[in-house]
């Protein structure tokens, strides 16, 4: 076969996966409890939470800003708000159904990503995944969030899996869905998907494919293109400061594989795995590959799942290739989680008993115990060849730590992080202008945001007759500069605020 013929080759499908196992009533339940898991650690508490520093708290007050039109997540977040102020009297009711509505975004992005996965790599690889990503610590978090990221992701994952179906399997439908999805996320970010869409062509060509890609990639680029003259970029209207700000690559590379640590050996023998096989130039390693680097350089939620898809992976073959070469990997990394997991839950009662005596240590044990109890069934049932213990326990280690968090340790956070209502009425000042604060550096302020506009503050870049102070509770050097202070926390560190005339 000639040089020319050998590059034209069509590689094998990757819609052709292997037969199925038959799905048997326990794994049916198990998922079944896990979404079940999922979803209620997604929707507890939407009403009562305080914005969250950065994203939320610039979203949110953009929503509530005269420039509101500007942004259509933003213009849609404004029209939500009254509805759920409806529901009760509580500061954070009227962020609830913003709140609820990236919830959503993100269960349908959960069901497409199923659905053509299931395609692309078989139905078992698909369910894992989405176990996987559902027990993180970092991806569903953005689920609870008012920001555009989830609909970002929606329309990322929704992009992705409908170009590889138009290309490998040849499913000309599949563009009109590409560009409901490639509209979708130049809505949300327009920068980084005009980024994803032309990685999406590297991605082609490196895969040496004879397929027409022309087609999709101008549908992408051009809707972001458009999309971004509309409205422009949006600064940090989410939480990953699309658009004007600096790359934030290395801030979800370490956030994004530190909230997979549950997951922890099999996401190591999953990248063992795949620098392995990608040098065999094995279809479904070079795909990934090139999709992690895709959506990290696009900073994109989208690198989350894919990460969960590898892991997910290794579960299967884990149990199903009678010479697996990498359970000493997966042994080793899972008993290092485990002991190193203990000693970070020693350390979190010890914080949690000082910080929170009596009840907030009790609710600390709880989510500490499952977490490390169900860690430990897991390396159990690695050691011992228990399918039903190795990834039950990995997936609910993660999936009831995060649901444990939301019931019973959060309460304890949400006393302290109610700070800005406390420095309003601490203040008590006619409302005027308060100097927006700064990014980059100033991100912890953004909770207030919201709170000052719907006060009738009014927020200005600079030369505001107000300005947000912040310094660590413990720093006894901090100077106050006057006005009034009251304690609380951006997110865990206890700090005190305060409002200062300029």
């Amino acid at each position: 076969m000639s040089r020319k013929k050998r590059r034209k080759a069509k590689p094998t499908p990757a819609t052709a996966p292997p037969a199925e196992p038959m799905v048997s009533s326990r794994w049916r339940f198990f998922t079944w409890m896990s979404a079940f898991f999922f979803l209620a650690a997604l929707v507890v508490r939407l009403d009562v939470i305080t914005a969250w520093p950065g994203g939320e708290g610039y979203a949110l007050a953009l929503s509530l800003d005269a420039g509101w039109s500007d942004y259509l997540p933003a213009a849609v977040n404004r029209a939500l708000m009254p509805l759920g102020a409806a529901v009760n009297d509580n500061p954070d009711a009227p962020f609830l159904f913003p709140r609820l509505l990236s919830a959503f975004w993100l269960v349908l992005a959960a069901f497409f990503t199923y659905r053509w996965t299931g395609r692309l790599f078989g139905k078992t690889v698909a369910s894992l995944a989405l176990l996987c990503a559902g027990a993180s610590f970092f991806l569903p978090f953005f689920g609870k969030v008012a920001t555009a990221d989830t609909l970002a992701l929606l329309g990322h994952s929704g992009m992705l899996w409908s170009v590889l179906l138009y290309g490998l399997a040849n499913d000309k439908k599949k563009m009109l869905p590409f560009a409901v999805f490639a509209l979708l996320g130049a809505i949300a970010a327009p920068i980084s998907t005009l980024l994803l869409s032309l990685m999406l062509v590297v991605l082609a060509v490196f895969q040496r494919t004879d397929y027409n890609w022309q087609t999709p990639a101008a549908v992408a680029v051009g809707i972001s293109c458009v999309v971004l003259a509309l409205q422009g970029p949006q600064g940090a209207s989410t939480y990953w400061y699309y658009g004007q700000e600096d790359s934030r690559v290395l801030d979800l590379l370490f956030y994004g594989l530190l909230g997979m640590l549950p997951l922890a050996g099999w996401v190591v023998a999953g990248f063992r795995d795949l620098v392995f096989k990608g040098r065999q130039f094995e279809q479904f390693s070079l795909l990934i590959i090139m999709a992690l680097v895709v959506t990290l350089l696009a900073q994109s939620l989208l690198f989350m799942y894919l990460v969960a898809l590898v892991a997910g992976k290794q579960m299967q073959l884990y149990f199903q290739e009678p010479n697996y070469p990498w359970k000493d990997w997966v042994k080793s990394v899972s008993v290092l989680h485990l002991v190193l997991a203990f000693g970070a839950a020693f350390l979190l009662l010890a914080g949690g008993g000082v910080a929170f005596p009596g009840a907030g240590f009790r609710a600390a044990l709880g989510m500490a115990g499952a977490y490390w109890i169900f860690s430990l069934l897991a390396v159990l049932g690695i050691f011992g060849d228990r399918r039903d213990f190795a990834i039950g326990g990995s997936v609910l280690s993660g999936l009831l730590t995060v649901m444990f968090f939301w019931v019973q340790v959060y309460p304890y956070l949400e006393v302290e992080r109610s700070w800005p209502d406390n420095l309003l009425e601490a203040g008590a000042v006619t409302p005027s202008t308060l100097q927006w604060p700064d990014e980059a550096d100033e991100s912890e302020l953004s909770t207030a945001l919201p709170y000052f506009r719907r006060a009738g503050w009014e927020l200005v870049p600079e030369g505001g007759d107000y300005q947000l102070i912040h310094y660590l509770a413990s720093d006894s050097t901090a100077q106050a500069g006057g006005g009034a202070q009251v304690p609380g926390r951006a997110i865990v560190r206890q700090r005190v605020f305060g409002l200062q005339p300029r």
